[in-house]
């Protein structure tokens, strides 16, 4: 898995529209790096009429890879929280449910960290990554999976009429999610819209920023 220099945003909630199948609500992403420490909280909170559906933390250090994460917790209304260790003097992965393990290596990110190592890496060099080049991570569930996530760069779409970057992760195995994300050039290439559909036919779950939220 390649080690991309990254550039990270500053500081930022970014506020967007939840939809999930036909319900709809809203959701935020928090992003608290801590340049004297070098470490990092991102969170993700979504609501739908009001019920917690989405409660996602990222914890961890920045490193000379942009996002290295050391903590990826999911909370679920009602039920455990699953989440994912990495063990970096270790060398390891571990979760709080699974028994198994897998290397550490550079670069990694989870669930959540990639919606903003993704944007950090083509904004680095944006140049790079035009139609046809694609973006390779290693990603890490909360629950015990760990793939490689190969983003295609589509090209420019707009989001509305915001001028955005469509790249594609499509699915290797069957049971993969499948994701398209549109980054916003005017912004850091943050998250303008990300699409994730379910491999079992469940809810597609989409997010759109919100006209005026805050941030970079």
């Amino acid at each position: 898995v390649p080690v991309y220099p990254t550039r990270l945003p500053t500081s930022g909630i970014w506020r967007y529209e939840l939809t999930r199948g036909l319900a709809s609500g809203e959701a935020q992403l928090s992003w608290r790096p801590d340049e004297p420490t070098q470490r990092y909280e991102l969170r993700l909170e979504g609501f739908i009429a009001g019920i917690s559906v989405l409660d996602w933390v990222s914890s961890g250090t920045l490193d000379h890879a942009g996002i290295a994460p050391e903590r990826f917790v999911i909370r679920r209304r009602g039920r455990d929280s699953q989440a994912a260790n990495f063990q970096r003097d270790a060398g390891k992965i571990t979760w709080s449910g699974p028994t198994h393990e897998v290397p550490l290596l550079p670069g990694v990110q989870d669930r959540l960290s990639w919606m903003l190592q993704l944007p950090a890496v083509v904004e680095a060099a944006p140049q790079r990554f035009g139609a046809g080049s694609s973006v390779v991570l290693m990603v890490i569930g909360a629950r015990g999976g760990a793939d490689v996530w190969t983003f295609g760069v589509v090209g420019a779409e707009a989001v509305g009429q915001v001028p955005a970057l469509k790249l594609l992760r499509l699915p290797r195995k069957p049971r993969d999610v499948q994701v398209e994300v549109w980054l916003d050039p005017a912004r850091g290439h943050l998250p303008l819209r990300a699409l994730l559909t379910q491999p079992d036919g469940g809810a597609p779950l989409e997010l759109l920023l919100q006209t005026g939220s805050t941030g970079p």
